[in-house]
């Protein structure tokens, strides 16, 4: 009995946790399908149909040139936000001695 209750609250608190990071996430502003604050399945599903670019093309299509992909992923299409991500030269971004 005490098993069955333990194997229902699992997935429960899971929902919770990310429900309640999804409502206090800085990306919860970024443009994308709302179910992305709380899972990134539907991604990975396209990625295993192999229609992952397709499909974040279809999402800046429609949202535009900063897209939210899942609960910890963005995407970004513009000159701009690629420089500041690539060529981020003294941002305090850069990676350390150890790579």
């Amino acid at each position: 009995m005490l098993w069955q209750i333990c194997a229902a609250a699992i997935p429960l608190v899971w929902l919770c946790v990310r429900v309640h990071s999804a409502l206090f996430s800085p990306l919860l502003k970024v443009p994308g399908h709302n179910f992305t604050l709380i899972t990134d399945v539907w991604l990975m599903l396209q990625e295993f149909m192999g229609n992952r670019r397709e499909y974040i093309h279809h999402l800046h299509k429609r949202y535009g040139p900063v897209v939210r992909l899942g609960p910890n992923e963005v995407s970004f299409t513009s000159v701009e936000a690629l420089k500041e991500i690539y060529l981020s030269e003294g941002s305090g971004y850069d990676k350390t001695e150890f790579y």
